[in-house]
């Protein structure tokens, strides 16, 4: 029965509103659309059957020999000899899937990799390269996930003296700025990855490297230019050689040294006033946000 229910699906283009003939040796088929207390799964065979006109026709195997041969032949799938491991990144051996992100909230700057998987071993690799550049931070908010919810990850944390946080369910406000930014670099990664999707981890450096040269409006400035305390080069610069760097060039290490004096101090002032101008910014969109909220009084009963 599944047997003439598949055929009659798989050719339903040429069978409908045409009649056809199943031969079959199995005489008790032509009893069974007859027969009222079926099962439910036969009674949908069956109703599936209606819309196709056609009879049943008893005949003996040796005289059916096509369909009689078929059934006889040996299945080369059944055994399996020599079992192999499923490739998953198959056909690309360096396809990747997972884009992890990770965002620090003052700077706005972006780290991001595209990595095959998202295991603990993966991310906590990641974060150790990120801890080797820049330090390790006093802490990291993650959400609920499995590759941050486990003892590896744990023990990664409790080495390099970081307090692991976990964003709170149902209020995606907690990775916000994740967020954000991850629709950012989307939006960079579609209009330059173009037809080949495939390719969108080779233009992940290039996202990146726009996103932090872009100036943010919570921080007055651009993420590279608040992490490193220097505009970045861009291409237009590059094609003069950069002679006005050349020409100011100092090797003298007094003065060098007293430059580089300044330039901390300067960098930190300018990450104080990149604090109080999110402060600004984030004061001026909850008022932004309040001034459309009607104020509403509830009296008891309501």
């Amino acid at each position: 029965m599944l047997a003439v229910v598949y055929a009659f699906e798989k050719f339903w283009s040429y069978l409908i509103m045409n009649k056809s003939i199943v031969y079959t040796d199995h005489s008790a088929l032509k009893y069974l659309f007859a027969k009222k207390d079926s099962k439910a799964t036969f009674l949908r065979w069956v109703l599936l059957l209606q819309e196709f006109t056609f009879k049943v026709i008893d005949t003996k195997g040796a005289e059916n020999l096509a369909a009689n041969r078929l059934s006889r032949l040996e299945n080369p799938h059944q055994n399996v000899l020599n079992p192999k491991e499923i490739n998953e990144s198959f056909p690309f051996e360096t396809l990747n899937m997972v884009s992890f992100c990770a965002v620090d909230y003052l700077s706005k700057w972006v780290e991001a990799k595209a990595l095959p998987t998202n295991d603990a071993r993966v991310v906590c690799k990641f974060l150790k390269s990120l801890f080797a550049r820049f330090g390790t931070p006093r802490a990291i908010i993650s959400d609920r996930g499995t590759h941050f919810c486990n003892d590896q990850f744990a023990n990664v944390m409790l080495k390099y003296g970081v307090t692991h946080r976990l964003a709170t369910p149902y209020h995606p406000q907690t990775s916000g700025q994740v967020k954000v930014s991850n629709r950012s670099l989307k939006r960079i990664l579609g209009r330059t990855v173009g037809e080949n999707h495939a390719s969108w981890s080779d233009k992940l450096d290039d996202a990146l490297w726009a996103f932090r040269t872009t100036y943010k409006t919570p921080i007055g400035c651009t993420p590279y230019k608040l992490v490193y305390e220097k505009a970045c080069h861009l291409p237009i610069e590059l094609e003069h050689k950069a002679y006005w760097a050349l020409k100011h060039a100092n090797f003298d290490l007094q003065t060098a040294g007293d430059h580089r004096k300044f330039q901390l101090n300067k960098l930190h002032e300018l990450r104080d006033q990149a604090y109080e101008n999110s402060l600004i910014y984030k004061e001026k969109t909850k008022w932004l946000h309040d001034s459309k909220i009607k104020d509403r009084v509830f009296n008891v009963g309501d």
